[in-house]
């Protein structure tokens, strides 16, 4: 397994992973029919308008090159932000989970914050989403759970933040 800084080449894996992960972890999370409608081409369009521009993005690669999970982060979006950084998106396929790939991607993040001189860092997620363990686990501190609207449904999204990377 090999973590690295991804390229715009890896745009259509990226995009693949996200709606992989997507249907299979916020599948009973998130309306059904958005889930069976999502594509890897309007992922791939979605991901092609928002990523290297302010944000980056580390991959993770398995022994073969292809690429198992990613990490894509960068300032934060709030217009008064007390969390200077954001991790704006964090899959990993479910059969590599566990084995040490997301923190090594969530390191390799952080890590870049710091050599950036960004100090602190906020994510959101889904507050039924049994992976915020995770971020509990790496040190995340409980901010806020607001309602989110998304596709005309709404969800709650739960924020964890570190105040020193």
């Amino acid at each position: 397994m090999k973590v690295r800084e991804a390229t715009k080449d890896d745009i259509p894996a990226i995009a693949k992973v996200t709606v992989d992960t997507w249907k299979s972890a916020y599948r009973g999370l998130i309306d059904p029919d958005y889930l069976d409608n999502l594509s890897y081409a309007s992922k791939e369009a979605s991901w092609q308008e928002f990523a290297f521009g302010s944000a980056f993005v580390y991959a993770a690669e398995d022994e073969a090159g292809n690429i198992i999970g990613f990490a894509a982060a960068g300032p934060s979006r709030e217009t008064d932000p007390v969390f200077h950084g954001e991790l704006y998106a964090f899959y990993i396929y479910e059969n590599y989970q566990r084995s040490g790939i997301g923190t090594a991607l969530f390191n390799a993040v952080q890590q870049h914050f710091k050599d950036s001189g960004t100090r602190s860092m906020v994510v959101w997620v889904l507050s039924g989403s049994p992976y915020r363990r995770f971020y509990e686990k790496h040190g995340g501190m409980l901010l806020e759970t607001i309602p989110l609207e998304m596709d005309g449904l709404t969800n709650n999204i739960t924020a964890y933040g570190w105040m020193e990377l």
